[in-house]
């Protein structure tokens, strides 16, 4: 449980980190507002799209992007409320973050500020092409709305059924397991899909047995124990 919860309030710091300290409302901020109308099908956000109005608009060098995150809301009859893309990347020689963000009536716009750490991760394309795969309408509790946060983890974690339902995805298509245990030296990416919560109740922190919890075969490839089901 408390691997997990650092995990978890790791992420959320990130998440914080990103829209507040990362991209800043600050003159260095380059901005690209109203570039274009995303068109998502309910239940489909077209991140694979998306990725390729990022990459033109923002002039990243696309062999030097790294995935950091990718979140997306949805309703429960299917529509696309919001996306935002955050990722790293060159552009003339230089490190960038950048922000690709949707909006609730489709419209596009994108963020990149320079910066100067190190970038981990893997490249955006492959984690988006699974997100794409997979058949969102067919999720159980779709009817309830949903988020879908695709991201990297870092710092060692131990998954189980009591933190939500595990998986391994590999072209939209689920593969059951039971746990899955990660080291302090590694760093992978999970794609989580969470119900919106019920105004009834509220599960414990680290605990939503609602949850989906995928790994790519990647992903799963730095994991240093997998129990299957």
């Amino acid at each position: 449980m408390r691997k997990i919860l650092i995990v978890i309030v790791g992420m959320a710091f990130i998440y914080v980190c990103i829209h507040f300290f990362v991209l800043p409302e600050s003159p260095d901020v380059a901005r690209i507002e109203n570039i274009t109308r995303l068109r998502s099908p309910a239940y489909n956000p077209a991140v694979l799209h998306l990725w390729e109005i990022a990459v033109e608009e923002t002039g990243v060098e696309n062999e030097s992007a790294v995935l950091l995150q990718l979140e997306t809301d949805i309703a429960g009859d299917g529509a696309i409320r919001v996306i935002w893309l955050f990722f790293y990347g060159e552009e003339n020689g230089e490190r960038h973050v950048y922000e690709a963000y949707v909006g609730p009536d489709g419209t596009v716009a994108v963020k990149s500020q320079k910066i100067d750490h190190p970038m981990q991760g893997v490249h955006p394309l492959a984690l988006l092409r699974e997100v794409d795969a997979i058949t969102l309408e067919d999720i159980p509790f779709r009817e309830r709305g949903m988020t879908l946060l695709a991201g990297i983890n870092m710092y060692g974690a131990e998954y189980n059924e009591t933190h939500g339902r595990l998986y391994e995805v590999s072209g939209g298509r689920f593969r059951p397991m039971k746990e899955v245990v990660f080291g302090p030296e590694a760093s992978w990416y999970t794609i989580t899909i969470t119900p919106h919560q019920r105004t009834e109740g509220t599960p414990s922190p680290g605990e939503n047995p609602d949850c989906i919890i995928a790994f790519t075969r990647q992903d799963l490839g730095a994991a240093d124990s997998i129990v299957c089901t």
